[in-house]
C-alpha cells in the first residue's frame, strides 16, 4: 500500500530491506501467494488479520485459484429433514449441521452445493408445500432466500452455480421437462436461470441442437461459466451438454463412447469423466476408466487412468455396479474418487489413483445418495443476506 492505494511496483527479493520492514514484509506477493497456498484453509482465513497487504492479497480473485480448496466433507441430499442435515467429514466421521435459516422453515433438503454455497428446497407447509429455494453459506451462516421461480411442472434438476474466484455472485439454474410424445422419456425445453445480482429470475425457450434429456448420469458440473452435463439428444447419442448464465443452451460434442454406470466431475481445473468398460467380449475384463478434457476446444478426452474394476471393488461384477454403486465425486485437488457400495449397508470409499489403493472411510447407515462434496467458503459475500 502507498499513500492509501495498491501499487503496482513489485518488490525485489534483492532489494535492501528497509530498518523497520519485518521478514514477512520483505516476500514479494508472488512468493507471499505460493505460501499461502500451502495453508489449510481455516488457517488462510485468520491470516487475513495480519495485514491490510496479506488481506488484500487473499481477497483478490488474481491468485484465488492458487490458494487451498479443502475438502472438508460430505452434505447428504434427497431426504426432508426439520433439524440437522447429516455430514460427513472426510475422515469419516458423522454428524448433524444445522443451517442458520432452518427456525424460519419447517423442512428443508440439500438440492446442489458449489464452492462453499449450498443450495436447499425449503417447505413451510407440508412435505410438497409452499416451496422455496433458498442459499446459504455454512461457514459464515449467511443466506439468501430466492424468489418463486416462476415454474411448478417436472424438473429434470436444479443447480447452484458459483466461482469465487471468478465473481462474488451466483446463479441457480433450472431446467424444466415436458413428457415427449411417441417417446418414452422426457424432453427438457426451457431454461430458467436465477442471478444474485439481478435478484431475479430469466426464462429462456430451448436452444438445444435436438430434443435433448438428461442422461443416466445425475451429476451437474460448473466450469468456466457453463453448467456441465451429459444428456441423451434425439433418443439416442450421449453429449456433453452446457447452459451459460444467460441461458444459452448448446451441446457441444460427444463423451467417450461404450462406457457403463458414467459421470462427470470437475478436478484441478478440468472436466473429468468416468466410467465401466467391458469390453467386447464376455469374457473381457471390466475396467474403470477416466478420462480427462485438458483441452476444451480441441474437444479431445485424453485417458487419465484405467484399472481392473475387481482390484477396486472386490471382484464386483460391473452388472452389478447399477444396484449396488454409486459415484459420489471426484477431489477438486486430487486424484481421489469417492464412492457407495451398497450391501447390508451403505459404505462410504475412496479410490486413490495415484497409490492404487482402495479406503473405506465410513458405514453410511440407513443414508441414501446423492452426497455433495463441500470445499468451506471463508469470505462474506453480499450476494448472501438475510
Amino acid at each position: 500500500m502507498e499513500n492509501g492505494r495498491m501499487s503496482d511496483r513489485i518488490r525485489s527479493p534483492s532489494s535492501p530491506p528497509s530498518g523497520s520492514e519485518t521478514a514477512a514484509e520483505r516476500l514479494t506477493d508472488d512468493l507471499l501467494v505460493e505460501i499461502l497456498s500451502r495453508v489449510p484453509a481455516r488457517s488462510l482465513c485468520r491470516f487475513k488479520c495480519v495485514s491490510k497487504h496479506w488481506l488484500g492479497l487473499i481477497n483478490d480473485r488474481t491468485y484465488r485459484r492458487k490458494l487451498p480448496q479443502i475438502l472438508a466433507g460430505f452434505y447428504d441430499g434427497g431426504q426432508l429433514v426439520d433439524s440437522g442435515v447429516p455430514f460427513t467429514n472426510i475422515s469419516g466421521s458423522r454428524h448433524l449441521t444445522y443451517p442458520a435459516f432452518l427456525p424460519s422453515r419447517r423442512k428443508v433438503m440439500v438440492v446442489d452445493c458449489c464452492n462453499g454455497l449450498l443450495l436447499f428446497s425449503s417447505y413451510a407447509g407440508g412435505d410438497h408445500g409452499d416451496e422455496l429455494y433458498v442459499v446459504c453459506n455454512p461457514a459464515t451462516e449467511e443466506w439468501a432466500e430466492l424468489p418463486h421461480p416462476g415454474h411448478s411442472g417436472d424438473v429434470s434438476s436444479i443447480n447452484l452455480c458459483f466461482d469465487p474466484a471468478v465473481s462474488p455472485h451466483f446463479h441457480v439454474f433450472l431446467l424444466p421437462a415436458v413428457e415427449v410424445e411417441d417417446q418414452h422419456g422426457y424432453c427438457l425445453t426451457r431454461v430458467h436461470v436465477y442471478s444474485s445480482e439481478t435478484g431475479s429470475w430469466v426464462h429462456k425457450e430451448k436452444r438445444w441442437s435436438g430434443n435433448i434429456d438428461v442422461g443416466y448420469d445425475p451429476s451437474f458440473i460448473y466450469l468456466n461459466g457453463y453448467l456441465h452435463f451429459c444428456a441423451i439428444v434425439d433418443d439416442s447419442a450421449r453429449q456433453l451438454a452446457a447452459v451459460d448464465k444467460e441461458g444459452g443452451a448448446r451441446t457441444d460434442f460427444r463423451v467417450p463412447d461404450d462406457l457403463n454406470v458414467c459421470f462427470i466431475q470437475q478436478s484441478q481445473g478440468c472436466l473429468h469423466y468416468a466410467g465401466f468398460d467391458r469390453g467386447d467380449n464376455d469374457d473381457d475384463v471390466d475396467r474403470l476408466l477416466v478420462y480427462v478434457l485438458k483441452d476444451y476446444d480441441s474437444k479431445e478426452w485424453i485417458l487419465k487412468h484405467s484399472v481392473e474394476t475387481s482390484h477396486v471393488f472386490g471382484g464386483l461384477h460391473a452388472v452389478s455396479l447399477y444396484e449396488n454403486f454409486d459415484w459420489i465425486a471426484i477431489h477438486p485437488e486430487c486424484n481421489l474418487i469417492f464412492f457407495t457400495l451398497a450391501w447390508e449397508d451403505i459404505t462410504f470409499m475412496c479410490y486413490d489413483m495415484d497409490r492404487g489403493q482402495v479406503k473405506v472411510i465410513c458405514n453410511l447407515e440407513e443414508s441414501e445418495p446423492p452426497y455433495f462434496p463441500y470445499v468451506p467458503l471463508y469470505e462474506e459475500l453480499q450476494s448472501l443476506h438475510k
